[in-house]
């Protein structure tokens, strides 16, 4: 009980030490002890009823909470009954996809290989037409065709829709038409004008190349077109009454696109900067040069003329023999003036003889070339030795010897029109008639070397 009463004391002590605590002039003034612990439990019995109400508000939450959780598992219950009977209802449309597919597939039996050819060109023309030289004149076509292309199974609209669609390019292949359409030039303006179109290749404004633009609408000017002689023939076919030489671009735009990237004379020069100068200087001084050695050539023509004269007949007077390769002589009085000896030599069905021996090289000047023609058989020259065309030359004796085997194979494609053409007339004559063509002239007699599995040419008879 003491101990009791020092607290409340202590208390009231404290409450009553407050000066500085802002006193309301409406409350009553607590003058005992009685009144303050009635203010207490006064004070003890709202805090309690409010901790209640709190309860009681918390108690209610939990229970909506429950509710809404019990809400939300059936609905979680119902979910996945659902997902189960969509699961099964896919699989059964897949099962009854699969069947309607080999259904169709039956059904359609020898058109489904019509039906994806049509989609193969429908896909073609689509590509080369989309941005082609045509675009313009029908517009509605692209959609036309990716649709074709996009589709299992055709309708008859649809395949006469692709057969017109080519029969319209091909005819446009082969024709020059105007056609009015938008122009964009470099810089981004359009304008309307009129343009010729040649087949499905070019198409040209005045003197200028146009390319086709779909995704602008239009034909797009080139930043930079080919050289002159290109476009002039341009510009003189629309005003020409009469067949013409029009240039086009077979690759359908490429070689034209290419133009843009190409480098014109000032930017070369520029690329080149100080080493660039350097080489045109050098260019220059050599043009220079050049003249002044032309110049001189021609106001000295007569007196080089007649020098030369001189020096030619000197060569013909000392090789005029030369044919007699058995005239050792000749053949020496030939080296000593030559630079170049070409020896070929060739005796059906022999090794070629050796013309030119080792020691007669002594006489031609160092650093002078041999080609021996001859080589494929044997070479017509003692030092020859087979080369190839990786490591064609070596030097015996201060000469240097070119004598790879089949020359024409460094050349594969003039050689062989060079041997087409020579043999041509020969084989049409064989294949109208071999027999009579061999009984009516002597020289295909003479090279033929087997005739019903003999063996008939004296030269590989001698062999024998």
């Amino acid at each position: 009980m003491k101990n009791y009463l020092y607290t409340i004391l202590i208390i009231s002590t404290f409450l009553f030490a407050q000066e500085e605590a802002p006193v309301d002039p409406n409350e009553e003034r607590i003058q005992t002890i009685q009144e303050l612990l009635q203010k207490v439990e006064n004070n003890k019995s709202i805090y309690v009823n409010e901790d209640a109400e709190r309860i009681e508000n918390f108690l209610s939450l939990v229970s909506e909470r429950k509710s809404l959780l019990a809400d939300a598992k059936e609905q979680l219950r119902k979910e996945k009954i659902r997902n189960t009977n969509l699961e099964s209802r896919f699989e059964n449309n897949e099962k009854e996809l699969a069947d309607l597919q080999e259904r169709l597939q039956i059904k359609i039996g020898v058109l489904g290989e019509l039906f994806g050819v049509a989609r193969q060109f429908a896909g073609e023309l689509y590509a080369s037409t989309e941005n082609g030289f045509t675009f313009y004149e029908f517009p509605e076509r692209p959609s036309k065709l990716e649709l074709i292309g996009q589709t299992q199974v055709h309708n008859i609209a649809q395949l006469e829709t692709l057969w017109i669609s080519y029969l319209n390019e091909i005819a446009a292949s082969g024709e020059i038409k105007k056609v009015k359409t938008n122009i964009i030039d470099p810089k981004g303006n359009s304008y309307e004008d009129e343009i010729v179109r040649y087949g499905l290749f070019s198409a040209s404004i005045g003197n200028s190349f146009v390319t086709p633009a779909s995704d602008l609408n239009g034909f797009q000017l080139l930043k930079r077109q080919p050289e002159r002689s290109v476009i002039k023939s341009l510009k003189r076919y629309p005003n020409s009454d009469d067949y013409t030489n029009v240039s086009i671009d077979p690759t359908r735009g490429f070689l034209l696109s290419l133009y843009l990237d190409k480098a014109g004379w000032f930017e070369r020069i520029a690329q080149g900067k100080a080493i660039g100068f350097v080489i045109i200087l050098i260019g220059l001084t050599g043009l220079a040069f050049s003249i002044y050695k032309i110049r001189f050539l021609l106001l000295n023509q007569e007196e080089l003329e007649s020098d030369g004269d001189n020096v030619v007949n000197q060569m013909i007077q000392k090789t005029k023999d030369v044919s007699n390769y058995e005239s050792k002589e000749n053949i020496l009085d030939a080296l000593a003036v030559s630079d170049l000896v070409i020896g070929s030599v060739y005796v059906i069905g022999k090794e070629a003889p050796k013309v030119i021996t080792r020691d007669m090289l002594s006489v031609m000047k160092e650093g002078s070339v041999i080609v021996d023609i001859s080589i494929d058989q044997g070479g017509c020259i003692e030092t020859s030795q087979p080369t190839t065309h990786d490591d064609p030359v070596f030097i015996k004796d201060g000469v240097v010897h070119y004598c790879v085997t089949n020359m024409p194979g460094a050349v594969p494609l003039t050689a062989t029109l060079a041997l087409n053409k020579a043999t041509l007339p020969y084989i049409s004559r064989l294949a109208k008639d071999i027999k009579q063509t061999l009984n009516e002239d002597k020289h295909f007699r003479a090279g033929l070397s087997l005739s019903d599995g003999e063996i008939v040419h004296p030269a590989l008879l001698s062999n024998i």
